[in-house]
């Protein structure tokens, strides 16, 4: 039975609290705030790509203004957090590592590798201590620089993480340096191999809480990872831990726009709520809010494709595209890079979103917005090349040289 009816607004709004955007920095500022956000969100994204800067640290900092690289590996130490895959390469809360457990299964039962090589690794690191990838030699007589082309130790390493084995123990310069799993997690941690239903229940009730309000496909977002590497099919698993929670009244069925969402009844005490709108948020393409395109099309009619995976002629707004929210709106795109050789960001094409209306409050939001960004990235300099709207490439503009 369909206890409410919410609006579109109201669900944005709560998926907004939740995901830690409705207002500025409410988790807290430095790293105990970091821990806060990922585990609030279940999971951060570990992304490579730096024309702006790495997706972990943008979407940190959408969150926790003086967010830091090196909060990520303090946690770690501080045995908060874990890397390994969610629904891709992931910052994690420690204490959910369970759940983990059986991907990592999964994989090792599922891919075929070099035993010799695996034991000569483990014995290593057992012996030195952490090691990275460049601490073993490549024996090839005949190899290529592409970065696909990965030397055996490497291949090796990756596999001993994937299965467990291994783990990350910190980042130096962003490569993983790699410790035994019994070194790396506490004595007490509970590392039993949770059951089917176990693992649904869990996958339901942290994507309600990281996303307020949710359909079921939403909340089995992540299953597609689990069945593809622990070869376990959770639609139905998924299915019976969301009715039975219904029958706990731990989730209640809303009804938006005609379509059943789940909730729960703490989340909908939280209404009314405000966004705020003093400001533009200028997110990453890999933002846990934006992430799962289909609701990002349901919920806030944006669609959304980064397009630097597209060929250059068929790209319509840019290599790399930053979606920008406004209250709780997304309503433009923004293709940008920060250059560090010279401080300056570089916004390529700024795109809005149709029927979005122009006005003084909007352009106070940008300026706001863009500067803190700015700033954020180690840009001092701002140049826009292609703005659609006048008025407001006029007033970017004037943010040509920014305060640091």
């Amino acid at each position: 039975m369909i206890a409410m009816k919410l609006s579109i607004s109201q669900t944005r709004k709560l998926f907004l609290q939740q995901q830690g955007l409705l207002r500025d920095d409410h988790f807290g500022r430095g790293k105990n705030a970091v821990a806060k956000a990922i585990e609030q969100l279940s999971y951060l994204q570990i992304d490579t790509i730096s024309v702006v800067q790495r997706a972990h640290q943008h979407i940190l900092r959408s969150r926790v203004s003086n967010a830091e690289s090196g909060h990520l590996n303090l946690l770690l130490a501080e045995q908060q957090l874990f890397e390994y895959w969610g629904h891709a390469a992931a910052y994690l809360p420690l204490k959910n590592y369970r759940y983990s457990i059986p991907v990592m299964r999964g994989f090792r039962a599922s891919r075929s590798h070099d035993v010799k090589l695996a034991k000569k690794i483990l014995k290593r690191i057992q012996t030195e201590g952490p090691l990275q990838s460049r601490d073993f030699e490549d024996t090839r007589k005949n190899r290529t620089t592409g970065w696909w082309d990965w030397k055996p130790a490497k291949r090796e390493l990756e596999y001993l993480f994937m299965s467990g084995d291994l783990m990350v123990a910190r980042r130096e310069g962003f490569q993983k340096v790699f410790d035994l799993t019994e070194n790396v997690i506490p004595p007490d941690l509970d590392t039993s191999q949770p059951s089917v239903s176990e693992l649904s229940e869990y996958l339901v009730l942290s994507m309600v809480n990281a996303l307020g309000v949710a359909t079921e496909l939403d909340l089995g977002y992540a299953k597609s990872t689990i069945r593809r590497l622990a070869k376990i099919d959770l639609k139905k698993p998924i299915q019976q831990s969301i009715s039975n929670l219904i029958g706990e009244q731990r989730l209640i069925e809303v009804d938006v726009s005609g379509s059943s969402y789940y909730t729960t009844p703490k989340m909908l005490e939280q209404l009314p709520l405000r966004s705020n709108r003093k400001s533009i948020r200028i997110l990453s393409p890999f933002d846990n809010l934006i992430i799962n395109r289909r609701r990002t099309n349901e919920l806030f009619q944006f669609n959304y494709l980064l397009e630097c995976y597209v060929p250059a002629k068929k790209r319509q707004y840019g290599y790399f595209v930053l979606p920008i929210l406004w209250g709780d709106t997304l309503i433009a795109r923004m293709d940008a890079k920060a250059s560090r050789d010279t401080g300056t960001l570089i916004i390529h094409n700024l795109v809005m979103e149709p029927g979005t209306t122009i006005n003084d409050d909007l352009v106070q939001a940008f300026q706001r917005g863009l500067a803190r960004f700015a700033v954020a990235n180690n840009c001092t300099t701002l140049k826009v090349h292609k703005c659609a709207s006048k008025p407001l490439k006029s007033a970017l503009e004037s943010l040509s040289h920014i305060a640091e």
